[in-house]
């Protein structure tokens, strides 16, 4: 069961400024309502509950330098940086979710190299997790899937945002990271 987002922040919070206090000093302040305004205009779909607390929480991470990613090399994205992530997104890919990748057997997600509502919310060179706000029958809007920069989409790994954010305040109140100084915070498998 998902933790509420405020619980799950409280936690990642506490633990960052103990043991990763650089990590935690890159992490913004609240979203803006007109940053949330854009973010779903962009997307053209409403954003789920828990996306929007948790953006009211932290807006991503001011991480220029790319060395004091959240964890595991992902960068958590501003409002903004979804936006231009998208548009970045579909200028390269396109977002035609009519043309299938036929050999792929679709499921929960579409079998498609780019979907306009695929927002991607973590970032590591092109890669990075995103919420599925546009799935098949068979999955769930707001699902939790892994993008790749250069194919199509493999199955869900979370259900939900909530369920993404609370394993990581799991994982990091039991103390199952490590922390390397210069480039964040490691996950332990």
């Amino acid at each position: 069961m998902p933790m509420e987002i405020e619980q799950a922040w409280d936690i990642i919070d506490r633990v960052l400024a103990l043991r990763a206090p650089a990590v935690a000093a890159t992490l913004r302040g609240p979203a803006t309502d007109a940053d949330l305004d854009r973010l779903a205009r962009t997307v053209g779909r409403d954003l789920p509950a828990d996306l929007v607390a948790s953006l009211r929480v932290h807006d991503g991470q001011d991480n220029p330098t790319f060395l004091l990613d959240l964890y595991d090399h992902l960068t958590l994205m501003s409002a903004s940086a979804m936006i231009e992530g998208s548009d970045l997104r579909v200028s390269a890919l396109g977002d035609d979710v009519d043309d299938v990748i036929e050999w792929m057997t679709p499921d929960r997600v579409r079998p498609v190299m780019n979907c306009r509502g695929w927002l991607q919310f973590t970032e590591s060179e092109g890669r990075g997790y995103a919420l599925d706000l546009d799935p098949l029958p068979a999955g769930e809007v707001g699902q939790v899937i892994w993008l790749p920069i250069d194919g199509p989409t493999p199955a869900p790994e979370f259900a939900s945002y909530s369920a993404w954010l609370t394993h990581l305040a799991e994982r990091l109140d039991a103390g199952a990271f490590t922390v390397d100084e210069t480039i964040g915070i490691w996950l332990e498998p």
